[in-house]
């Protein structure tokens, strides 16, 4: 299996909200989750997080992504690693993941 095969698995089956309120906490707003960014000097709770989408967005950064770019810039990793780990985690099938 390719590795760009393995990204989209660990994007579409890695839970953003439970990754993201590991580091910060998340309250509910309508259909999605608010925080402060960790990522910029947030004065308010400008990140949202989309449980139903898996996305994350900063309304004040700009910064957005799954849940690879977000473990990849909040760890300083890079997204090669990010998937290694989060496939491992979610006990993907493919033992043999190499970076």
């Amino acid at each position: 299996m390719s590795f760009e095969a393995i990204t989209t698995y660990v994007q579409q089956n890695a839970d953003i909200a439970k990754i993201i309120s590991a580091y910060l906490p998340l309250s509910e707003s309508h259909k999605a989750l608010r925080g402060k960014c960790p990522f910029h000097n947030d004065q308010g709770n400008s990140l949202m997080v989309s449980p139903q989408k898996n996305i994350f967005r900063c309304f004040g950064c700009g910064k957005d992504g799954g849940p690879v770019e977000f473990l990849s810039e909040i760890e300083q990793m890079p997204r090669a690693e990010v998937v290694k780990k989060l496939a491992e985690k979610l006990k993907f099938q493919h033992t043999n993941i190499t970076v």
